[in-house]
């Protein structure tokens, strides 16, 4: 047996979802079904959900300073040449 999920969202956010929706070739509802799914998988939102960056304390750039270092053996071609070679 199915049940109905009802939610109100904006006209605009609504135009969008189904912009995407049919774009990637599935309907809204069945959209709204994977959500579900995924929330019911992974026991929670299957993203990360933070606070609007508007609320975030600002980055500082040089608060990284000495605390990132680069391997002295890592190759940054590497990647590329994986991807090449799978284009290949």
């Amino acid at each position: 047996m199915s049940m109905q999920v009802s939610t109100r969202i904006d006209e605009s956010t609504k135009r969008q979802f189904d912009k995407v929706c049919e774009g990637i070739g599935i309907s809204p509802s069945n959209a709204l079904s994977i959500f579900i799914k995924g929330v019911i998988n992974y026991n929670g939102i299957p993203f990360k959900v933070a606070m609007p960056s508007a609320a975030r304390p600002p980055f500082e750039f040089g608060c990284l300073n000495g605390k990132i270092q680069e391997s002295d053996d890592h190759d940054w071609f590497e990647p590329l040449e994986d991807f090449l070679e799978y284009m290949q």
